[in-house]
């Protein structure tokens, strides 16, 4: 287990199936976590997965970031109180399996645009000059193996993980200097969670599997891992 004892982090999407892996991680690796959601009930329900982890440093905030305005509101508040971030991970969008690309609506279109690649900017536009002012931070995008597979059906999530992984590369490209660490990790696997264990395959990755991985990604430990793009791979147990 990394050592995060002192570091302040921020967990986009940490109410989510994923994401809820990565805050306990955090928290168990001794981070001040702070995450958000625009449903209070999605908060507490997460608090009390987190049962006595839950403590004063799990910092729950009623927040969005689908807009500019909001993630920056979310931004100030984060900023005014612990005056700093060392660790932002965005584990946000949803996934989607239907019909083929030629008969998706309109509608899921532009859904699946800002929930899976609109998000992701706003994050990162919102909080890496934050971590700019604090040399070593590090900023940790997590993204999926469909944004390089096609996979039949499953357009809305793999174009837009496309968008994401470059844009990840851009990032990591205008910033090399900066001294914010900013790396993808790709997750190749399907995913047990919460919502999946009951259907789950023994070597499918599990939630704290990744969430224990990002945690090591945001130590100091991890210090030379930089503009990196990694793999977790599903493994035969």
């Amino acid at each position: 287990m990394p050592t995060l004892n002192g570091k302040i982090a921020f967990i986009a999407g940490g109410a989510g199936n994923v994401g809820e892996g990565i805050v306990r991680s955090f928290l168990k690796a001794g981070a001040t976590v702070i995450t958000t959601s625009r449903k209070q009930e999605k908060l507490e329900e997460l608090r009390g997965y987190l049962g006595d982890l839950a403590k004063d440093n799990f910092v729950p905030i009623v927040g969005d970031l689908g807009n500019l305005e909001s993630a920056e509101k979310l931004r100030n508040q984060i900023i005014e109180k612990f005056n700093r971030l060392d660790a932002v991970v965005a584990s946000v969008g949803g996934t989607w399996s239907g019909v083929p690309m030629t008969q998706v609506s309109m509608e899921d279109w532009q859904k699946f645009i800002f929930t899976n690649l609109t998000t992701h900017f706003v994050c990162a536009r919102t909080f890496l000059p934050v971590l700019v002012e604090n040399k070593g931070s590090s900023y940790t995008f997590l993204g999926g193996s469909a944004a390089e597979n096609a996979i039949p059906n499953y357009s809305l999530v793999a174009i837009t993980a496309a968008g994401q992984l470059m844009m990840a590369k851009v990032l990591m490209e205008e910033m090399k200097d900066s001294g914010v660490r900013i790396n993808e990790v790709m997750v190749n696997s399907l995913v047990n969670t919460r919502a999946t264990e009951e259907n789950a395959k023994p070597e499918w990755i599990t939630a704290d599997e990744i969430g224990d991985y990002v945690a090591w990604l945001a130590s100091d430990e991890a210090h030379m891992v930089n503009s990196s793009v990694p793999y977790l791979q599903e493994q035969n147990r």
